[in-house]
């Protein structure tokens, strides 16, 4: 085999490549995003704010005081179960809000419905 030839078939091979490398890019699943963010410091401060204002009040009872710590501490364990499950349902990894510098078509927002799932 002479020089040209193996060019021939070095330049076949390369071009099979790419456009492999472009069919796989053409047919693959783009309608999922590939990330998604949640602003989970604005999830918190507002149970945190809604559990203040039991606690703190003078007016409340001993029995409500109760039910807002069994409260605080139910939202403790379905908070990261709601998480996963946002992570499973949108076939994407969720970041926090803060850790994505540059919000594009790819990233999307998924606080509402966080928010939604722990009935906030």
């Amino acid at each position: 085999m002479s020089l040209r030839d193996w060019l021939l078939v070095l330049l076949a091979n390369s071009v099979m490549l790419l456009g492999g490398i472009v069919l796989y890019d053409t047919l693959r699943d783009s309608g999922k995003p590939a990330l998604g963010v949640v602003d989970l410091a604005t999830v918190y401060r507002e149970k945190e704010e809604s559990f203040a204002k039991i606690i703190g009040n003078d007016k409340t009872t001993e029995e409500e005081r109760n039910k807002a710590v069994a409260a605080a501490q139910s939202f403790a364990k379905a908070l990261p179960a709601a998480l996963a499950g946002l992570s499973q349902e949108c076939g994407c990894v969720v970041l926090m809000g803060n850790a994505v510098a540059s919000k594009t078509a790819q990233v999307h927002d998924l606080t509402p419905l966080l928010r939604a799932r722990l009935g906030l």
